[in-house]
């Protein structure tokens, strides 16, 4: 079985790609930020974050014949995974509604059988969580002072981004905004 898969829009299946298996860690790896203090047992934590988050997609590149077709097949992997394009985003069938941006960062050995290839294409996302779909909620505000709930399905806690528009003929002279995250 294969995973339908995108880079840019691009589906791997028109490059002649099939992938196959794709290696996305659950998390990023973590940076620890820690020192040891002389005389003093263990060490002080000073917290941790996380870093960039490396993909491998495990491919197989299938070519009509083992010479022209097949080196026209690997100049359009090179010229697509480029390095040098930046950040492309990367869309997989059995992930629907997020979005992986990242670039290629590594080598990109192609191990050929007869008219085909198996190539392993490493990817680095410096922004280590993928995007998910923008869902726009519009809500008119009547009457003050109302309550706005927005809700956030992510792994992450992010700040929503709010934009406020005045539709009536009055001039808005204040308002307030008040950004509160539920404890559990």
């Amino acid at each position: 079985m294969t995973i339908q898969a995108t880079v840019n829009g691009v589906s791997f299946a028109s490059l002649g790609l099939a992938v196959q298996k794709h290696d996305i860690p659950v998390l990023p790896p973590t940076r620890d930020y820690n020192a040891e203090i002389s005389g003093m047992d263990g060490e002080v934590d000073f917290g941790s974050d996380y870093g960039p988050r490396t993909i491998s997609l495990e491919c197989l590149l299938m070519a009509d014949d083992a010479t022209m077709d097949y080196q026209d097949k690997v100049a359009a992997l090179a010229k697509m995974f480029n390095a040098k394009r930046g950040d492309l985003v990367y869309t997989f069938s059995d992930l629907p509604g997020k979005r992986y941006k990242a670039r290629y960062a590594g080598t990109m050995p192609i191990e050929k059988v007869i008219f085909d290839g198996r190539v392993t294409i490493p990817l680095k996302m410096h922004d280590p969580y993928p995007e998910g779909d923008e869902h726009i909620v519009e809500t008119t505000i009547a009457s003050t002072p109302a309550v706005v709930e927005v809700e956030s399905i992510g792994t992450v806690e992010t700040p929503p981004v709010i934009v406020l528009t005045n539709t009536g003929v009055t001039t808005i002279t204040g308002f307030t905004l008040k950004i509160e995250y539920p404890v559990e």
